[in-house]
């Protein structure tokens, strides 16, 4: 938050409680630098040698790693958790000029793995990172432990999401803000359980989204006509041979949760989990239930 959260007490607040989240998950904030010269913020509570398995976690469009703490904290004893900023996003470096379609970013994701020196790791992602992830998991499936998707996009279920009917409608896309009201509104479309936001700080959250509202909306754009113009992540992931875990809510009005039985329909091995009353970011409304979600997978792939 730079200058802000050093004047702006409520700033400041919003800066502690992050902190705190992250604490109690045991991660560290880090930076590495891409061979292409670009520069990644992660999150990261392990090391080379603490014997745990990684999971790297992919935020979603207008996110950044900050949504991973508390499933972070709930699988800690048995995963080491690595979240970054993807390029464009939170910390890491923006440039309006870069290629941010999914198909790059999974080149960056790979690039950010081996600079991190992990062989095999568990992948998953949220929404757009969902789609990320499916890209890895298609192009480097021997990389893989296992793929997590949570609400991924690109996925085309048995009729269209609210946000979907609403972008064909002529509406705006209701996931970035400019003020507190735009905010609150996003916040109430995406998640059906949201965390519970002060009022006083709404407005430094909306103050972040306003400075990446510009180029959130550039990259919705491209990732709109990328997933026009190439496979459904159904087909992407058709046949891939990685274990699987999708869980999606049942309230989520982003992406409609029946994409989960299309992408179950195309791949040898995956698990389906659904939660009633979460919506299109389960790991920040309910995070007990992706956990528990997750540890369940593991313990029935004896991993």
């Amino acid at each position: 938050m730079g200058l802000l959260s050093r004047l702006d007490p409520v700033a400041r607040a919003v800066r502690k409680h992050r902190d705190e989240l992250r604490a109690r998950a045991g991660l560290d904030e880090n930076r590495l630098a891409l061979p292409d010269g670009r520069t990644i913020a992660y999150l990261d509570n392990g090391s080379d040698d603490d014997g745990r398995p990684v999971l790297l976690a992919l935020h979603g469009i207008g996110a950044q790693k900050d949504h991973w703490p508390r499933l972070a904290r709930r699988l800690a004893e048995r995963v080491r958790t690595i979240a970054p900023d993807l390029p464009g996003f939170g910390d890491s470096d923006r440039d309006p000029e870069a290629d941010y379609s999914m198909m790059a970013q999974a080149t960056a994701v790979v690039a950010f793995a081996d600079a991190l020196g992990l062989d095999r790791f568990h992948l998953a992602g949220s929404s757009m990172g969902g789609r990320i992830a499916a890209e890895v998991a298609a192009t480097h499936p021997g990389r893989l432990r296992s793929l997590w998707l949570l609400a991924p996009a690109g996925a085309r279920g048995e009729r269209p999401s609210e946000m979907i009917e609403t972008l064909v409608g002529g509406g705006d896309v209701p996931l970035f803000s400019r003020t507190a009201r735009e905010y609150a509104d996003s916040v109430a479309f995406t998640m059906s359980q949201p965390p519970e936001i002060p009022k006083p700080a709404l407005r430094v959250l909306a103050a972040e989204s306003a400075r990446a509202y510009d180029l959130n909306l550039q990259i919705f754009a491209a990732m709109a006509e990328e997933l026009d113009a190439r496979p459904t992540t159904e087909e992407l992931l058709d046949g891939v041979p990685v274990p699987t875990l999708v869980t999606w809510g049942e309230e989520d009005r982003v992406l409609h949760p029946s994409g989960a039985r299309t992408i179950a329909d195309r791949m040898p091995d995956v698990t389906v989990r659904t939660h009633p009353e979460i919506g299109h970011i389960p790991m920040l409304e309910v995070p007990d239930a992706p956990a528990s979600d997750f540890l369940a997978f593991l313990d029935a792939h004896g991993m």
